[in-house]
């Protein structure tokens, strides 16, 4: 549910109008360290991508401020949860397709959702092959084979696009740990640089402390 906010006591009422009026995104590339992370999915015999997927959509969940949307495109409001719509590569065509998957009640029941939705999914060639598409879908591009410093995301007429977007490139060494950049575009209607901040601290914790309970 997209729950409105009281603009009478929301403290960031004049910041959002403010870039209502005057629409403003920005980019912000964190490269994150997964070498932990990376370890426990490896001795646990569980997939990576899944478990990154997963991460990232637990920590947007605990900040009201990258769940943000508009009702009847005007009021702001938040989410009660997010779920993640991500990308899925064919390499015998070069083109990908955005899947979501419910996210569930902890890791393992999302890893089951990802792997059913993959098995009637994820050989379909359609840009959504699974129908209904919510539209509190976390969008995450997953580009392994592209490592990167700095990414830009550009959406004409995206002003009324209030949840961040990610983008995630291939991991690689560095003084013996594996840096993997993150990537986010942000609305500044909806979030500050203090939110994206939080966000990445909380990503790297999240990441730290990941316990895979399948």
């Amino acid at each position: 549910m997209l729950r409105p906010l009281d603009l009478t006591v929301w403290p960031r009422r004049q910041i959002f109008q403010h870039f209502r009026q005057n629409p403003c995104t920005f980019n912000v590339t964190v490269s994150v360290d997964v070498t932990a992370f990376k370890s426990r999915l490896k001795e646990a015999g569980l997939p990576f991508v899944p478990a990154l997927i997963y991460a990232i959509c637990t920590v947007v969940n605990r900040l009201p401020a990258l769940r943000m949307g508009l009702i009847d495109g005007e009021q702001p409001g938040v989410w009660d949860s997010v779920l993640p719509l991500y990308t899925v590569f064919h390499p015998e065509t070069e083109t990908f397709s955005a899947l979501w998957t419910e996210l569930g009640g902890d890791f393992a029941e999302f890893l089951d959702n990802h792997q059913a939705d993959a098995q009637n999914y994820s050989s379909l060639l359609d840009y959504l092959p699974k129908p209904g598409t919510p539209p509190n879908a976390l969008n995450i591009s997953v580009a392994p084979w592209l490592g990167f410093s700095a990414f830009e995301l550009n959406i004409q007429d995206g002003a009324d696009y209030l949840l961040p977007i990610f983008t995630v490139g291939r991991y690689e060494e560095s003084a013996g740990r594996l840096l993997m950049p993150v990537a986010l575009r942000a609305n500044h209607a909806a979030c500050d640089g203090f939110h994206i901040a939080q966000f990445y601290q909380e990503l790297q914790r999240e990441l730290d402390t990941f316990t895979p309970t399948p």
